[in-house]
């Protein structure tokens, strides 16, 4: 006998003949399965190696991940210095005196004061204090600084907007949260420091000079430095403080260098109009003071841990699944070994126990393994992604190990690797001794149970989801949405666990569903014939290996096809300007005296980029303004608007009494589609032509058909705006001003598939007939590619260079439009393809081993290569392609019900068909031509298995 078992036998013989033998029982049973166990996963190399892997890719990346999070994560004190530098506390100005503001002592910016009914501060709106020296002890350090603000510089190849800090940032008292580079600290005024990134755009060097185009002044660069927080590419300016008044649009701070208040001075400040960041009260706060959850690690642990237990849970169910078949065929080959043992005593619990310990020392094994690798690979990834840059993935805090995550990941690895053999031990302990050591073993039997259940759980979780979608339809129907409310919670949850008891269905009636595909399959050939009897005879192989690419695929579906649809959502609501990669020339004036050169300017300016047309978009406007107070100077001068009207969502909102703009915009017919980018139909244009307006925005439509253009003059606008700022719960929208005429215009609706700046669009002739002042503010010239950084940056120079007046001027930007969503997509398809190619690899590398004797027989019968690689083929469409249109349909399930449940905001009709139709069937197509391409082995032609 060829697989006997060289260990102790697990019964003693009796003192006699007619002794009854006596079974070994307590430690010693364990002990003498934990031997075995051992011995078999060493001679299955093969199928111990490929489970050891399995348990060891994830685990190896939780570990690292782990690490890698950990490094990331401040402790108390560092996340001080990063604020404070050396200093002891920063103080900023946030409002007016005010008895009832408070702060959180650990998150400063988590401020507030009290409100009365009607949404307005409680206090009277007192003027706030220009600096904090009145409140703090006198003779102490203190450095202002203002922080964040941006600034016009020349660059190498024109103009461009960096960010600028003023302030002493270069003395000691900031090590920590701002990093010295290069060079020398400034000593005179005119001296100043940039970032590497910034000086590599201005093209200088140390010892050059920075030109301010706005202010016209240049200064030295005396060295380089950067925010401790902030990579050294990123252009920013470092002015020093007697610049100060240079930095506005800015937040202003002075740091203390010497004190810090206690927490009845953080009180008195508070209500003085100041927020404080405090030292000692963020790393220890004293009882009763004020704390914010959100400033405290537990909150980033909690959520670090709820994303790693849901890729735990991910990884543990596609690791049970594929380990458990590659178990399933292990214990399989050995049938005889265990029948042996039956044999000689072992009872069927020997039998589970010898098999688990397998699953359970290869776990182990793989996650001591794989921690330690994950270990070996956070301090690569800390080392590569180091760019000193703190507090972001560029940086890191050194390298943190959180041993109880370690521990976790560890004890994770043995569980997976014992639960992956419990199915496989279960079926080897109820099989027939006498069989297994004569070398037969049976096919498996259907079991009219299991399909059952399956198709309960299945119906049970479709029931379910429709059931929790429609009623969060109806529920979000409603005027007022309660989505803390009882019915709303279990809609969702009804949206979130109909798909997961789905899926189970899907594996409990996997056998059923491999019988169903078998049989027709019998009827197209001879390869997908044994193909599909195959995957029918070895359900605990094949089963697993489709429910884990359902798996894969169930997830990627919903990822695709919520990204698709959040991503269109996010394109209809982004407001285009003009174009995708047009310019678009700002044109600004006090009043209109010099729109025309103005314009001329523009076109000028664009002229260079060969723009395949250029577009002038007109407003209502022209007014002049009194230049330092702001006042208009002709209080009886007319304002046109368009009034919103009423929706569902708000009943009550708009009307003709409203003011609400809807950005009126003139612009010539020629120029319509252009400036769209839409092809409008006859009709529409015929209409623009007689005097309707076309709106690209339902909100401003009436139910016949019409636009309401109200007409105010600037007195009455202005009395409109004061009344609304005293508007209160209690008045009434029909006591505010009211415009001074109404025109109502025929509108024609134009669905741009997104949202536009040219809301209500008239041609000149209907602006002319209304008596409307108009003013060119937009000149837009449309492009097919977007202009480099370079030539923008040449542009931009270029246009701040026109001076036709003090009171005119232009600005440029590029029409960039919203974030593309393809490179996302691509990435979620890729990771979905790596990991269904791996799991159709393990089962394919498993069937074509336990399928050598079947290999064998058909090539003693005469069946060539090219049929065994048909048969491999159809293997591979038969696994993956049910698991991959299972998972994709699975998928987009709970995308229907999140759809419905924001079904303002999401539309089902944006589901991405085209990649999930990549992912359902061009996957398992290229998986099947792999699998036909991989030649098969050279039979061996040896003693085979019969089945009985």
């Amino acid at each position: 006998m060829t697989a006997t078992l060289d260990a102790p036998a697990l019964v003693e013989p009796g003192a006699g003949t007619d002794a009854a033998p006596r079974r070994r029982g307590g430690w010693t049973r364990w002990l003498v399965a934990a031997r075995l166990a051992r011995r078999q996963a060493w001679r299955a190399k093969g199928s111990s190696a490929l489970v050891m892997l399995l348990v060891f890719l994830p685990v190896s990346a939780m570990a690292g991940g782990a690490i890698f999070w950990q490094s990331h994560v401040p402790t108390r004190e560092q996340a001080a210095t990063l604020e404070l530098g050396r200093h002891e506390a920063w103080i900023e100005v946030v409002g007016g005196p005010d008895p009832s503001r408070w702060q959180a002592v650990d998150q400063a910016w988590e401020w507030g004061v009290d409100w009365d009914e009607a949404g307005m501060p409680a206090n009277p709106e007192l003027p706030a204090p220009a600096d904090p020296i009145s409140v703090i002890p006198p003779g102490v350090t203190v450095h202002e600084l203002r922080e964040t603000g941006s600034i016009y510089v020349e660059t190498a190849t024109g103009t461009g907007r960096v960010g600028v800090t003023s302030g002493p940032v270069w003395d000691a008292a900031f090590a920590g949260r701002f990093v010295m580079l290069d060079g020398t600290a400034p000593r005179e005024p005119d001296e100043a420091m940039v970032s590497p990134g910034l000086l590599a755009r201005i093209g200088a060097d140390l010892g050059d000079e920075i030109h301010l185009v706005d202010s016209d002044r240049d200064f030295t660069v005396t060295g380089t430095m950067r925010r401790a927080d902030t990579d050294s590419a990123v252009p920013e300016l470092f002015l020093p403080p007697s610049a100060a008044d240079l930095v506005e649009e800015s937040r202003q701070r002075w740091y203390v260098e010497d004190w810090q208040p206690g927490l009845d001075d953080v009180d008195e400040m508070n209500r003085a109009g100041f927020i404080v960041f405090a030292h000692d009260l963020v790393l220890n706060p004293p009882a009763g003071a004020r704390t914010s959850v959100y400033a405290t690690r537990s909150a980033d642990t909690i959520a670090m841990l709820t994303v790693g237990l849901m890729v735990a849970v991910f990884a543990g169910y596609l690791v049970v699944l594929l380990a458990g078949a590659a178990f399933a065929v292990a214990a399989r080959r050995q049938q005889r070994s265990l029948a042996v043992a039956g044999s000689v005593g072992a009872a069927r619990s020997d039998v589970f126990r010898i098999v688990v310990m397998q699953g359970t020392a290869l776990g182990a094994v793989a996650g001591v393994a794989g921690v330690a690798a994950g270990a070996g690979l956070a301090w690569l990834a800390l080392e590569v992604t180091d760019r000193g840059s703190v507090a972001s993935f560029w940086g890191n805090w050194g390298y943190n190990v959180p041993w109880p995550l370690l521990v976790g990941i560890a004890v994770f690895a043995v569980l997976v690797g014992t639960l992956a053999a419990v199915a496989p031990a279960r079926a080897a302990s109820r099989g027939d001794v006498l069989g297994a050591l004569r070398g037969a073993r049976r096919p498996a039997r259907l079991r009219a149970r299991r399909p059952l259940w399956g198709l309960a759980l299945m119906l049970v979780g479709l029931a379910a989801t429709i059931a929790g979608g429609t009623a969060l339809a109806v529920l979000n129907a409603a005027d007022e949405v309660d989505f803390q409310g009882p019915m709303w919670i279990a809609g969702l949850w009804g949206v979130i666990a109909g798909p997961v008891l789905l899926q189970i269905g899907v594996i409990l009636a996997g056998h059923w569903i491999l019988v169903a595909v078998a049989r027709p399959l019998s009827r197209w050939g001879l390869a997908p014939r044994i193909a599909g009897r195959d995957a029918a005879a070895t359900p605990s192989r094949v089963v697993p290996a489709f429910a884990a690419i359902a798996g894969c695929v169930f997830v990627a579906s919903f990822a695709l096809s919520a990204t698709a649809l959040t991503a269109t959502a996010n394109t209809r609501g982004y407001f285009f300007a003009a174009p995708l990669h047009s310019i678009v020339v700002s044109l600004g004036q006090n009043g209109s005296e010099h729109s025309d050169a103005l314009v001329a300017a523009a076109d000028e300016l664009v002229a260079p980029t060969e723009p395949r047309h250029t577009v002038v978009v007109q407003m209502p406007g022209g007014h002049e303004y009194d230049s330092e107070t702001g006042e208009v100077l002709d209080p009886s001068a007319r304002e046109f608007g368009v009034a919103a009207q009423p929706t569902d969502e708000c009943p009550g909102c708009g009307g003709a009494a409203a003011f609400f703009n809807g950005q009126l915009s003139i612009v010539e017919e020629r120029d319509l589609e252009v400036l769209l980018d839409h092809d409008l139909s006859d009709d529409d244009l015929a209409a623009f032509r007689s005097g309707a307006a076309l709106t690209t925005s339902p909100g401003f439509t009436t139910d016949d058909g019409q636009i309401v253009v109200t007409e105010w003059t600037l007195a009455d606008r202005a009395a409109y705006d004061t009344a609304m700022r005293k508007w209160s719960g209690e008045s009434r929208s029909d006591d505010l001003p009211g415009p001074t005429a109404v025109h109502e215009l025929e509108a024609r609706s134009v669905d741009l598939g997104h949202s536009h700046s040219a809301q209500i669009l008239v041609s000149p002739a209907t602006a002319a007939r209304l008596g409307m002042p108009t003013v060119p503010v937009t000149l837009v010239a449309l492009r097919d590619t977007p202009l480099t950084t370079e030539a923008l940056d040449r542009l931009t120079a270029q246009a701040e260079a026109i001076r036709i007046d003090d009171d005119a001027w232009v600005s440029v930007r590029q029409e960039n439009g919203p974030d593309p969503v393809t490179p996302w997509l691509w990435g979620i398809l890729a990771a979905a393809a790596v990991l269904v190619v791996g799991a159709s690899a393990v089962c394919l590398g498993l069937a074509r081993f336990e399928r050598r004797p079947d290999d064998a027989t058909l090539s003693a019968v005469g069946g060539g290569p090219a049929l065994r690689r048909n048969v491999n083929a159809w293997q591979a469409a038969v696994i993956v392609g049910i698991g991959t249109v299972t998972g994709a349909a699975i998928g987009l399930i709970p995308v229907w019900g999140l759809s419905q449940s924001a079904a303002t905001y999401f539309d089902f009709a944006d589901t991405p068909w085209l990649w999930l139709a990549a992912l359902a069937l061009a996957l398992p197509v290229a998986v099947t031509a792999v699998a036909w391409l991989v030649p098969p082995r050279h039979p061996d032609l040896t003693r085979r298995t019969a089945i009985t």
